[in-house]
């Protein structure tokens, strides 16, 4: 555990480190401008539709109808842009996760968009993997915690959350195990026997995601979350592997 907890330290200096340098700062771009297409269609779906709070008992039924129907699309709409974020977004996260590997090891990496096609698909794939295996183990907690009637209990909650938390790690740590060309299989091996780690990254990916909030999604936490966790399971996997010296670069 002292180690895990040391490798993440330095993993976030490291990675602090570079940003305060102007390095991989170009890697918000992405999601900062899906993030502006998001707030104006979301301006207009309520310019439109109007906001939810604007309904009161005097409002009419057909008013109070086409606000809740805007109320639907704003859902919707709001799972669509997390998903760009989080999923669609990837093959930036794993070049990034490339071009810091290569800053701080020394060690190139050949490009094509063959192998960059490659990356998306398997990330498609991995996402669907770790969600079934989330919701199979929640699944089975849930249960658990209903027959023992403990699902309302901050036990539930912890227990919960880290299980997320080390889902949304493998998730993250998978750029570099493609990278060097584990496969799926070896993956979910590694992911497994790395549980604390794992855990440990995801999160600090949640406690970025909901920045500066811990109540609700934001959309700096958002933006910022995917991009910072990437380049710390990157440095933390080096370091992991041995592959980066314990001296800064």
């Amino acid at each position: 555990m002292k180690k895990n907890i040391h490798y993440h330290l330095e993993a976030i200096k490291d990675t602090f480190d570079q940003l305060s340098k102007g390095n991989f700062l170009i890697y918000f771009l992405p999601g900062a401008i899906i993030t502006l297409f998001f707030v104006f269609f979301n301006v207009l779906l309520q310019f439109i539709f109007g906001s939810p709070e604007s309904v009161t008992e005097n409002t009419g039924w057909f008013a109070t109808a086409f606000t809740k129907i805007g109320s639907v699309v704003d859902f919707i709409l709001t799972q669509i842009y997390i998903f760009f974020i989080l999923t669609l977004l990837s093959p930036f996260n794993t070049i990034l996760s490339e071009k810091l590997d290569t800053k701080l090891t020394g060690q190139k990496f050949n490009f094509s968009f063959a192998r960059l096609i490659n990356d998306f698909l398997r990330m498609i794939f991995i996402v669907i993997l770790v969600v079934i295996m989330e919701f199979f183990i929640l699944g089975i907690w849930w249960f658990f915690c209903w027959i023992f009637n403990i699902d309302d209990t901050i036990i539930y909650k912890i227990i919960t959350f880290l299980i997320g938390a080390f889902f949304f790690g493998f998730s993250f740590y998978d750029h570099s195990l493609e990278r060097y060309e584990v496969n799926v299989f070896g993956s979910i091996g590694f992911a497994f026997s790395n549980i604390l780690m794992l855990t440990i990254t995801g999160t600090l990916f949640k406690l970025l995601y909901y920045f500066p909030y811990f109540w609700e999604v934001s959309y700096i936490g958002i933006i910022i979350a995917p991009v910072i966790t990437t380049m710390i399971s990157t440095i933390v996997y080096l370091r992991f592997k041995n592959k980066y010296p314990q001296t800064n670069n």
